[in-house]
Formats: structure tokens, C-alpha cells, sequence
């Protein structure tokens, strides 16, 4: 278990003048900045079972939702989970807010995140569905493909993977079952949705929508 941090690469060029410029000029170099952080996490299974996943977060420095000049690195939406289960290795790398990692009856792995965080829903057209989940199978092949509607099984299952991100110095190298309960979200009321799939969920942008 380790986590890996690459370099940061910044390239400012020394020979332009003015301040406004070089303002400019701070901002974009700061922006190509980034650093790749990878953890294991330690998740239990709805089959009972118990697997480590890899985790790997690429943070850049950018400004804060609230206050674009608010510079600091913060982690990119594109994420990859890798694991192996039943001597089959998978790895996902996409934008889904992946909260849950559950087996399906016939025995393969599945990820399953709100359709709404990130605008996963916008950038893949994803219909007002209830509960307002995604759920990626993977193929023969590796592929990961959304199905249109989340699978009943799945209804109620609690969280098991982590949400919350720690700033990138507080980045440990692995999470136990027992580091990822203390996160914020699993004690916040407005987040009931995020810890356990709710069969009854709908999202604020539905229902603006409908």
C-alpha cells in the first residue's frame, strides 16, 4: 500500500514583462500543474466479502467553486477505481461520482453513483429516472456501459466507497473500513442519498426539469 505523487511539471516563461502579463502568465503555468495521487481502500461488499481497491486522483490547482481566485489543488473530476475480484482484474476511469460497489446476482461487479454530481447527467444525456442513480456494468471486454435504469437489487445498499477527497497533503496512502465512516457526508442529513441508494431519490435539476 503507497501512494505515488508525480512530479509537477510548470513551465513560466521567464522572458515576458508587465505585470498584467505575468499575472496571466502565473495563472496558466499554476494551471498546468498537477499531481497524481493513488490509495488502496479497503471496501466491504453487499456479498459479505472484503477487497482492496485502488484509487487514483490526478489534483491540479485550481480556483474553488465559490471563489475562482481562490487557488489551490483541488482534485480533477476523472477518476479511476481498479480491483480485482474473482480472479478478474477491472479498472474504471471515468467522471461518475462513484459511491457504491456492489456484486450483482449473477456474480459480476458493478459502480453505482448519483446521475446528478458532476453533471454526469448533462454530458451523457441521462433521462429523469427514479432513483437518480447510474449503474456501470462492465463487459467482456472491459468496457463500462450505464444502464438506463438502476437494477431493483440494488435498492438500499449502503455506501461503500469514499466520497469525501482530503486535501492533497492529508492524502493517506490507504483507508480502512473504519477511516472512511468518519466521513462528513455519511453523518449530514442533506446527504441521505449519498449513504445508501434511495429507491426514492430524485435530483433538484429534475426537478427543475419537469
Amino acid at each position: 500500500m503507497h501512494c505515488t505523487r508525480r512530479k509537477t511539471t510548470c513551465r513560466p516563461n521567464r522572458h515576458l514583462l508587465g505585470t498584467s502579463v505575468i499575472g496571466l502568465l502565473l495563472v496558466s503555468a499554476l494551471s498546468a500543474c498537477s499531481r497524481t495521487v493513488e490509495w488502496q481502500e479497503e471496501v466491504l461488499l453487499n456479498t459479505g466479502e472484503i477487497i482492496w481497491v485502488t484509487r487514483s486522483v490526478r489534483y491540479s490547482i485550481k480556483g474553488d467553486a465559490g471563489n475562482p481566485a481562490d487557488l489551490a489543488y483541488r482534485p480533477d473530476w476523472v477518476e479511476t477505481i481498479s480491483f480485482s475480484y474473482r480472479e478478474r482484474d477491472y479498472s474504471y476511469t471515468g467522471t461518475a461520482s462513484v459511491m457504491v460497489l456492489a456484486i450483482s446476482p449473477n456474480k459480476q461487479p458493478v459502480l453505482i453513483a448519483p446521475a446528478s454530481h458532476k453533471n454526469w447527467y448533462y454530458t451523457h444525456n441521462f433521462p429523469c429516472v427514479i432513483p437518480y442513480y447510474v449503474q456501470v456494468n462492465p463487459d467482456k471486454t472491459g468496457w463500462w456501459n450505464w444502464l438506463p435504469k438502476l437494477d431493483a437489487w440494488a435498492y438500499n445498499l449502503p455506501a461503500n466507497l469514499m466520497v469525501d477527497r482530503d486535501e492533497l497533503t492529508k492524502v493517506k496512502s490507504s483507508y480502512s473500513i473504519t477511516d472512511k465512516s468518519k466521513q462528513r457526508y455519511l453523518i449530514d442529513p442533506r446527504s441521505t442519498y449519498m449513504q445508501k441508494i434511495d429507491p426514492t431519490y430524485q435530483s433538484d435539476n429534475c426537478k427543475t426539469r419537469n
